[in-house]
Formats: structure tokens, sequence, C-alpha cells
């Protein structure tokens, strides 16, 4: 059951790469210059204040949870946008009505998913391979510390599965509940979408190798992280073995 996980970071990573048309013609860019490296600093910046604001609200459920579904509907709104003009703004209201009201396991999966799709789209437009490489190497290396050292991502998953937001993709297995991070399919997402923008590659149907080698990467990486899993209980973080595959996937694919 948790290989539906790996499944699941496929088919996200590959309507990434075909919704490029569609944000770029909506003008859906997140920074002005692509090739900035700062830009990757101001991202995990972001990250960073991001995490410290769930993790001082955690202790107030009203709080947090006004805070995630406030976030919740902008995001959706913002990811629709592209396809459905105005009437996005009412599918962001039903649509997170829908998560506060009645939070169940599919409609938070597919929140998650449209999230995943979206984000990964506008920051892999906005920016190309080097400084997404410096920003998967700098998450691979946070999330190491923030699940084995400090252990407060742990904490911050808790707290947002609690309030059944779509900022995780859940899979129920008898008792208990099965989670990844959409930050597992975005932030290696950005790499392929940006790969596909940006470099010269020979294209195979809708996809250019560099892509496609850069979505299989981690892919790969993601299932020998869900291996480990399966043969290590309890959590473990994700980012340093899918960034990796996915650079390396993009790295084998300049050879051609």
């Amino acid at each position: 059951m948790r290989y539906i996980f790996a499944i699941i970071f496929l088919f996200a990573n590959i309507f990434a790469v075909l919704s490029i048309r569609s944000y770029e013609s909506a003008g859906m860019f997140v920074f002005e210059n692509p090739g900035d490296v700062s830009n990757s600093l101001l991202y995990f910046a972001l990250i960073l204040f991001f995490t410290a604001l769930v993790l001082l609200l955690a202790r107030s459920q009203r709080f947090l949870a006004g805070l995630i579904y406030a976030l919740t509907f902008v995001s959706i709104f913002y990811v629709l946008v592209p396809f459905l003009d105005t009437f996005a703004l009412i599918l962001a209201v039903i649509i997170t009505a829908a998560l506060i009201k009645k939070p169940h396991w599919i409609l938070i999966d597919i929140s998650a998913f449209l999230l995943a799709v979206g984000i990964a789209t506008m920051f892999g437009i906005s920016l190309e391979p080097l400084p997404v490489i410096v920003l998967l190497a700098v998450l691979a290396a946070y999330d190491a510390i923030s699940v084995y050292k400090t252990k407060h991502m742990i904490s911050l998953a808790d707290s947002v599965a609690r309030i059944s937001a779509p900022m995780v993709f859940i899979i129920p297995r008898g008792q208990e509940k099965m989670l990844m991070g959409v930050g597992d399919v975005v932030i290696p997402g950005i790499l392929a979408v940006s790969v596909q923008r940006f470099t010269s590659s020979s294209e195979i149907g809708f996809i250019k190798l560099s892509a496609l080698l850069t979505i299989l990467g981690g892919f790969l990486g993601l299932i020998l992280l869900l291996y480990i899993v399966e043969k290590r209980k309890g959590a473990h973080a994700g980012l340093p073995f899918i960034n990796t595959g996915a650079v390396l996937g993009f790295l084998v694919s300049q050879l051609f």
C-alpha cells in the first residue's frame, strides 16, 4: 500500500510538466530572474518562517487551523486560475469548505495533488536548474536535520495531520495512517519542470529526456525510501533520497 505514494509522485510530476504552458500563459511566475541563486535562499527562508509559525501556533489548534485553511484557499485558487480563470475562486471556496466540514482522506489527497502540481509548476518555470539544485541540496540537508536531529518536522507533520489539511498525502491502513509530505513531491517536481523549460534535450513525446530522467531519478529515490520505511518503522526524511535521485537523474541526462 505504501508504494501508492510512488504512483502519486509519478503522476504529479508528469502533470506538472504538462501544465507548464498553461502557467506560462497565465503569467504565474514567482521570480523575475530565474537564474538568480538567491531566489533559492529566499524560498528556503520562507519555509523556515512557515515552519516556525506553525510550531508557534501548534498549541492553539483554532489559530493554526485558521492559518492553514486560509493558505489552502489562496493556494488552491492560484493553482486553478490558469485553467478555470474566475471560476477558480468558486472552486477554491468549495474545496476549502469541504476540507473544513468533512475532511475525508480522498478529498485531502486530491487537494494535495492539485497543490503539488501547481506549486511545482509555478516555481519550476521561475527557476533555472542551477538555483533549483542548490535549493534541493539545502532542503535535503534541512529535512535530515529536522527529522533525525531536532525532530521538529515530525511535530509539524503531526500538527498538520490533526487539522486534516492538504499538506500531506494520506493512505489509511487499518487503524493507522501512512503519510507523505506534499514537499516530497513538490521539491523534486520543481527540478523536473525547470529542466523541461530551460534545458535543451531530445524529446520523447511531450517530455524532454532531461525532465523524464529527473522524474525517474526522484521516483527511484522514493522507492528506496519506501523500502527502508518498510524495513525500519518510524519517521524518515524523504528529501535526501528523493532529491538525490532527481539530481542524479538530471546529471545523467546531460551525458546524452
